[in-house]
């Protein structure tokens, strides 16, 4: 048996010789495809990164697109909605105006000093006159900005100013209606 293995070792290795010197010369073809096929994966797989990468932006665009115009309609209801509880404020206070005004002349027929109450309700009414110029504003205030904050501090500007009035409306009526309790 050991002179089957003697015998059959030395055809064994010349046969891997062969194969050896064989394959050393494949190898160089093989080898430039092997880095031709690479270099190709390379490309290919830089492109879907490249393409991976603007289907991303456009997806954050669209998305930034859909968030703006969501503040936008926000802010425009926001705007809506503190016109209507303004102009609601204003109607209260026309009424106490008319209420006032028939009191007045409740006083004025009894022969009572009226000329003060007279004067703060027409410094109310003129502040209410202004307090609706400024309500009006709520239809036409520009609410295209990009920034959430910026639309609604236009909103938060608008809505200072007519609270203002209002507030100066109401201090005229009171003070209106002290002077009538003290005639």
């Amino acid at each position: 048996m050991l002179t089957v293995a003697s015998i059959a070792s030395p055809a064994l290795a010349q046969e891997v010789k062969v194969r050896i010197k064989n394959a050393s010369s494949i190898p160089v073809k093989a080898r430039a495809e092997i880095r031709t096929e690479f270099e190709n994966r390379k490309a290919s797989t830089t492109a879907r990164i490249a393409e991976m990468k603007a289907q991303a932006e456009a997806r954050k665009a669209s998305t930034s697109a859909a968030r703006v115009e969501m503040q936008r309609g926000l802010a425009k209801k926001k705007a809506v909605h503190t016109a209507r509880v303004l102009s609601a404020t204003v109607e209260r206070l026309e009424k106490i105006i008319v209420r006032v005004e028939s009191r007045i002349a409740k006083v004025k027929a009894a022969g009572g000093a009226t000329a003060e109450s007279e004067a703060f309700v027409a410094e109310a009414k003129s502040e209410l006159s202004l307090a609706k110029g400024s309500i009006a504003l709520f239809a036409s205030v520009d609410l295209s900005g990009d920034k959430a904050k910026d639309n609604f501090e236009r909103v938060r500007n608008i809505a200072q100013e007519v609270k203002e009035h209002l507030r100066k409306a109401h201090q005229a009526l009171m003070k209106a209606i002290r002077s009538l309790t003290k005639n």
